[in-house]
């Protein structure tokens, strides 16, 4: 699995990059480390050497990333860009056919509502591939779970292909958890079909299956991060889904996201 992982040195890049370390073992997968800068500048003569000045600096940066990384067993390398950033990390992810792309989110509160204003934010959106926010102080699960929310609109075997491929090297269970009043028929008949189905056929994983009684999504999540703390929340991303409803939200990832958790957008 190739793993890609855009830094911009700061503390939380770092902190996504242990945590894309920690599954890289798990997985072994290769990581690649990814700088990309727009030059700003007032006049054009300026351009050649303040590029080349960005460019050397990024350089002795992620070579001594790359030292550390080999150092300690893993495969990586690194890549620098000039242009906007959510437009190179998605590009380059998805025409070099990456299987995960592991951010960190802006601030220290972890995913909230300015995470949208971020280039991580940018990237979850425009991204053709799977992504992980990584909040500042998320660490990857230990002992805990893979806890995965679902419309109950027509789910896609192809997204739960994905979410096993890239989530069972991490051997956590997994808890998959709708919220809502109440199970319409259609949606109860939908989930057993689930549940019977992912049983069945994934007879050595483990299953949980949840629903959440809540008046609104966002106090649902809320609610089940509270009481089911250091998983990774997995989420499908579908047109009109439950993904972009909450992101659409300008309140609702300060409301939904507990400061710990990492969040997997499978597309």
């Amino acid at each position: 699995m190739k793993i890609l992982v855009p830094t911009d040195f700061s503390e939380n890049a770092s902190n996504a990059l242990t945590f894309a370390k920690n599954i890289a073992r798990k997985q072994g997968s290769s990581i690649t480390l990814f700088y990309a800068f727009y030059a700003v500048y007032d006049f054009a003569a300026q351009a050649t050497e303040i590029i080349a000045q960005i460019e050397d600096d990024a350089k002795k940066a992620m070579k001594k990333l790359v030292k550390e990384g080999i150092e300690e067993g893993l495969t990586i390398d690194y890549k620098i860009q000039h242009g906007s950033i959510a437009t190179a990390v998605t590009s380059y992810a998805y025409q070099n056919d990456y299987d995960l792309i592991i951010m960190g989110t802006q601030g220290a509160s972890g995913i909230k509502k300015t995470l949208m204003g971020s280039n991580t934010g940018h990237v979850i959106k425009e991204s053709m591939v799977p992504v992980i926010a990584v909040p500042a102080s998320a660490s990857l699960p230990k002992e805990n779970k893979v806890a995965v929310a679902l419309e109950l609109k027509k789910e896609s075997k192809e997204n739960f292909q994905k979410l096993f491929r890239l989530t069972e090297a991490l051997s956590l269970p997994y808890d998959f958890f709708h919220v809502g009043e109440k199970l319409s028929f259609d949606q109860e008949i939908e989930f057993k079909g689930l549940e019977s189905y992912l049983k069945s056929n994934h007879p050595n994983k483990s299953f949980e299956f949840t629903t959440i009684k809540a008046s609104t999504i966002q106090s649902g999540i809320q609610n089940y991060l509270e009481n089911n703390g250091n998983s990774l929340l997995v989420m499908f991303s579908k047109q009109k889904s439950f993904f972009e409803y909450l992101f659409n939200k300008s309140d609702t990832l300060e409301m939904a996201y507990h400061t710990h958790t990492p969040l997997l957008i499978i597309k």
